[in-house]
């Protein structure tokens, strides 16, 4: 017990005194996607060095101008708040023991070496202690069904208002959004036996997230490309250009302490509840953490389906503080179930669902919108449709699937290796992601 608590005390202490690395430029990861846009589109020059759009230093004062940032700020927040709830795994070892009274000593409870992203009923043993480590790495590939890189999210920026008005303002900078985004989460996980029935447990993950962010601009230039083509320009003389910008953030993101009480088993299905709490500890302005504190309340269900298959089930609802960022963070109802499969003693083959629905967040969607313009001074009124990204309060419901192996070489030390994978396209989607660990008993 000595060593189980100095160890998870020294850790907590660690994390908890650390700050986060800033992002390796100028802002924070969430206020890139703002800064570059006012920094560089706003103000895009034309080869004679005014403004594209803006021919008075006003422009950025306008309210549309304001109502677009805002929205830039909302969609960065909703993809931080995203990747820094990302699965990291489950803080429970792989190997459970009970007393065996007859033997006067601690024997294996459970065939199968246990889920990679849930719990089950079974405790590791009165005095026991498990350490271990998972390193996921997490390529982001679209948001609510819009795809980050190619360009599927738009921005439009509207010409400032002219007095006296003029035919150029109806020309429209759009932009494209391109953005390349990873994660690296390493999670060291921690397990303790307090009594035969009652587990603490302890995960600490390490986060790297980088960023490369690039706006592809582009003149619609619907009012002047037949009579003054020449009137809106960017700075290499052309109605195309690319604005980039890259940064990264590192830090230690939200801690998790877990308890875990187990029933008595009744037949062949063993049931449990567990309490997870969330601390703030991340840097949500740099996608490190959730920005709130957060408390999961849930069910656990397992038990055996033979000698081999071992069925696993957790259901719980978690409550959420209310965090200082854009984007609300929800309360949201969480499962896992899936199976665990027992192919030789000394290999498991893990397959789960992870599931979450959030009640109210930020979702991102398409908004059309029409635009007037006049192609000269004394033309007549055209109008058109832009298309742009919107944002609104909705519910979310994520679906992601895993399937791996845990392998046992020597004595208690298990090797694990998982692929995480999106089930339906609802918020942050990642590309399939590979996970690897490692998990000890002592």
């Amino acid at each position: 017990m000595c060593r189980a608590t100095t160890v998870i005390v020294t850790m907590c202490a660690v994390a908890l005194s650390s700050r986060s690395a800033r992002a390796q430029s100028s802002t924070t990861l969430v206020d890139q996607m703002s800064n570059l846009f006012q920094n560089s589109v706003v103000l895009a020059k034309t080869p004679a060095g005014v403004g594209v759009a803006a021919h008075t230093p006003v422009f950025t004062d306008d309210p549309r101008t304001k109502d677009t940032l805002f929205l830039i700020n909302q969609v960065s927040s909703q993809i931080g708040s995203q990747v820094s709830t990302f699965p990291v795994g489950s803080s429970a070892g792989g190997f459970t023991y009970a007393y065996d009274a007859a033997l006067g000593t601690f024997t294996r409870s459970t065939q199968t070496f246990g889920p990679a992203f849930a719990e089950r009923a079974p405790t590791i043993g009165k005095g026991k202690f498990s350490f271990g480590m998972n390193y996921v790495h997490a390529k982001y590939g679209t948001l609510d069904g819009k795809n980050l890189e190619n360009g599927d999210i738009k921005i439009n920026l509207l010409h400032q208002t002219l007095s006296p008005p003029s035919f150029v303002e109806g020309d429209v900078i759009q932009t494209s959004v391109g953005m390349k985004l990873s994660s690296d989460i390493t999670a060291f996980l921690f397990n303790y036996g307090v009594t035969d029935r009652l587990d603490i447990g302890l995960a600490v993950p390490i986060v790297r997230v980088s960023m490369d962010l690039t706006y592809h601009a582009t003149i619609l230039d619907f009012a002047t490309h037949g009579v003054a083509p020449a009137t809106h320009v960017f700075a290499n003389g052309g109605k195309t250009q690319d604005f980039n910008t890259q940064g990264s953030a590192s830090g230690v993101g939200d801690l998790l302490v877990r308890g875990k009480y187990s029933f008595p088993k009744t037949g062949a299905v063993g049931t449990a509840v567990g309490v997870d709490l969330h601390l703030p500890t991340g840097d949500d302005q740099n996608m490190l953490g959730s920005g709130t504190a957060q408390t999961e309340v849930f069910a656990i269900l397992s038990g055996n389906a033979g000698n081999r298959v071992a069925p696993h089930l957790n259901i719980g609802y978690t409550f959420a503080g209310k965090g200082a960022g854009i984007v609300p963070v929800s309360n949201q109802f969480n499962y896992v179930g899936g199976l665990e499969v027992n192919v030789t003693p000394g290999v498991t083959i893990v397959g789960d669902f992870i599931g979450r629905r959030l009640d109210s967040t930020l979702r991102l969607s398409t908004v059309s919108s029409p635009h007037t313009f006049q192609q000269g001074p004394t033309a007549p009124v055209e109008t058109t449709t832009l298309t742009s990204a919107g944002e609104g309060l909705g519910s979310l419901t994520s679906v992601l699937g895993t399937a791996g192996v845990k392998f046992n070489p020597w004595r208690n030390l298990l090797i694990s290796a998982h692929v995480l994978f999106p089930m339906n396209d609802a918020g942050l989607r990642s590309k399939p992601a590979p996970v690897i660990g490692f998990d000890y008993a002592f």
